[in-house]
């Protein structure tokens, strides 16, 4: 073979080595895309999946919302029902005890003047005659003894007329005795109706509200810090305002992804804000939804301790179930200085609402509230504290002497208290 035929094969053989590589390497790119494309969908059908899920749980979320206010609402109600009821055994009993203590009276005065009678019965008629009585007062003594007789006769009547309402009375007490009885057990009933659909609630909201312990700590070291309430909402507003959290932004899909994998990390309380969430109300003077009961202590009054209220402290019954006021969000929860256990609740335009004196706590931090959710309960006895700083209030809870809890109500706007009288319903029907 000359030497130019070799050149030319040789070229020969680099032109087909050339053409067959790119063949090769675009075959492989088809199939490296092909299986791209194929995770790509279903990683878009599992998004969707996630997404669906998301959609379902914070409609289920919803639906429970709804739910708790209807039943906090029915617990109420049963509420303000024994409470009536326990109102009514109690004028019933007061009522009673007067009628005996009447009756009794009445009783002495007619044994008085049957004893008299007696005494004048039992003398001979030879003696009225032959007495030293003149006839004059002997026909006296005869008038009066008529007279006598007939009032005797209405004093009898109304005496048996006293034990026959005393006999009504007790057979109405045991009645409204058994209705108490089935209220009671009816109220037992919708609390615990109400108990399960909140611990339903927080057991689905743990994948999009699960509390950290590093924001329990911040919360701590804001209360340490805080010299008053004021201070505390505005150093809670500052870290807002440093930090913000997408409390008012909606999740996005990673965050959606990442709640419902089993094994997702919690982070901290943070829940979508409902679109529905009602502003603060302009006209604050109507009573709302706390529970009716009397007001112990008013804005404004001398403390113990020389300072004066900034809140109001309403009397409930033990276990009252206690509602949000307003729609707003729960911003802290924790003890802070004389108040004890206290939970703020941010509402819109600059409003907060503080609580002391819960025995148990049913919300969150970072939780969104509808007015009428539940938030709490109160104890079944006063909750008692030693310690209160100087011109703030004493621990809420205290007895007042009925043996009943006591509730602290204080509410804020733009960091400043007001009377908050006007929006509680204080008359003694509950």
């Amino acid at each position: 073979m000359t030497s130019t035929n070799l050149i030319r094969h040789l070229c020969a053989a680099v032109m087909l080595t050339g053409l067959c590589w790119p063949i090769e390497s675009l075959a492989q790119t088809a199939s490296d895309l092909e299986n791209v494309q194929q995770e790509l969908q279903s990683s878009q059908k599992k998004a969707e999946e996630l997404a669906s899920q998301a959609a379902a749980l914070s409609r289920e979320v919803a639906d429970l919302q709804t739910a708790l206010i209807s039943a906090a609402a029915d617990v109420q109600r049963r509420e303000r029902e024994v409470t009536e009821i326990e109102n009514t055994l109690a004028t019933l009993s007061e009522s009673e005890r007067d009628k005996e203590a009447a009756l009794k009276r009445g009783r002495k005065e007619l044994a008085s003047t049957l004893v008299a009678l007696q005494r004048l019965s039992a003398l001979p008629r030879q003696a009225l005659l032959f007495g030293p009585e003149q006839p004059i007062d002997m026909a006296r003594s005869a008038r009066l003894l008529g007279i006598v007789t007939p009032v005797l006769d209405g004093r009898a009547r109304a005496l048996q007329s006293e034990l026959n309402e005393i006999k009504e009375l007790r057979q109405e007490m045991a009645r409204r005795r058994d209705d108490l009885t089935a209220a009671l057990a009816k109220l037992a009933g919708e609390n615990q109706r109400l108990s399960d659909l909140v611990a339903k609630k927080s057991g689905l909201q743990q994948s999009t509200l699960a509390e950290t312990e590093a924001t329990r700590q911040r919360l701590a070291r804001l209360a340490d810090q805080a010299k008053n309430l004021q201070d505390l909402i505005t150093r809670l507003e500052q870290t807002e305002t440093e930090n913000p959290t997408p409390a008012d932004e909606s999740p996005t899909d990673d965050d959606q992804v990442a709640s419902l994998e089993p094994d997702a990390p919690k982070k901290p309380a943070v829940t979508k804000k409902p679109a529905d969430l009602r502003a603060f109300p302009k006209d604050i003077t109507r009573p709302t939804v706390p529970p009716r009961r009397t007001m112990v202590k008013k804005f404004g009054s001398k403390t113990e301790t020389a300072g004066t209220m900034k809140g109001v402290e309403i009397e409930t019954r033990p276990g009252a179930q206690i509602v949000a006021t307003f729609d707003g969000q729960i911003v802290f929860e924790g003890p802070f200085r004389g108040y004890g256990q206290i939970l703020i609740i941010e509402h819109s335009g600059g409003y907060h609402t503080i609580l002391a004196g819960l025995d148990r706590v049913a919300v969150d931090v970072g939780q969104w509230l509808k007015a009428g959710e539940p938030i709490g309960r109160m104890g079944a006895a006063a909750q008692l504290e030693t310690t209160q700083p100087e011109n703030e209030p004493e621990e809420s809870g205290n007895d007042t002497g009925t043996g009943r809890p006591r509730l602290y109500i204080e509410m804020r706007h733009d960091g400043q208290p007001f009377d908050p009288a006007p929006i509680f319903d204080t008359s003694n029907s509950n």
